[in-house]
């Protein structure tokens, strides 16, 4: 629940919880309306007001939950077939629509590794960076919460060092694959792209990224020469 409502803009969370608060008070006026035995025909004219500022969030959430499922399947597909271009055409759409709602970490390298995907090595790399900066963050604010627990500094750096970030380290591995991507005809030969590539080594969720940026990296080098 907590990571559907990060998707939201601030608008939408204000109107999701004043909805909330406006529907538990005409609830309350309602109750003691029917203990006063007063009229409630006028008062059940207001109810509509919170359902609509309760729905318009809740739809959004299902939306974007729904947006990043079908985001999923349309990147493992592109993955799996580069030369499809309905899951290309698929995987840029909706690129376009979650880029504008993704905030935490994780979503922004999807976003990061859908741009590598689609030949956008420049935003991939923008997109990593700010992965990289919340990252460091969200550690620092962790790290000052469990400072505030535990007052041994040597217990959290030991946690700390032991503790490598996954999402800091997917972000260097989209930097390297997109430095790779830019890479031209005139800078590199093909035996040595290929080593190259071969030794960048990334994370399982990356393995089919590093593969399409191989074989894409290849070939252009192959149309040039």
């Amino acid at each position: 629940m907590k990571a559907l409502l990060n998707d939201l803009y601030l608008y939408e969370l204000v109107l999701l919880l004043l909805g909330v608060f406006l529907f538990l008070i005409l609830s309350s006026g309602l109750v003691y309306y029917i203990i006063k035995k007063e009229e409630i025909k006028k008062l059940l004219l207001f109810f509509p007001i919170p359902i609509l500022m309760i729905g318009y969030p809740s739809v959004k959430e299902i939306t974007i939950s729904s947006d990043k499922i079908a985001f999923s399947k349309y990147q493992e597909e592109y993955i799996n077939n580069p030369e499809d271009t309905i899951a290309k055409q698929n995987l840029e759409k909706l690129t376009e629509k979650l880029e504008e709602r993704a905030h935490s970490p994780e979503d922004i390298i999807e976003i990061s590794k859908a741009k590598l995907l689609l030949g956008n090595s420049k935003e991939a790399v923008q997109y990593a960076n700010k992965a990289i900066k919340i990252e460091k963050e969200r550690k620092e604010r962790t790290d000052s919460e469990s400072t505030s627990i535990t007052k041994d500094p040597s217990v959290n750096a030991s946690v700390n060092s032991s503790q490598k970030s996954k999402i800091t380290a997917q972000a260097k591995q989209l930097k390297q694959l997109a430095r790779i991507q830019n890479m031209k005809s005139n800078d590199i030969d093909t035996n040595t792209l290929n080593a190259k590539i071969n030794e960048l080594k990334v994370d399982k969720e990356l393995v089919g990224t590093k593969e399409i940026i191989k074989r894409k990296a290849l070939g252009n080098l192959k149309v040039k020469s």
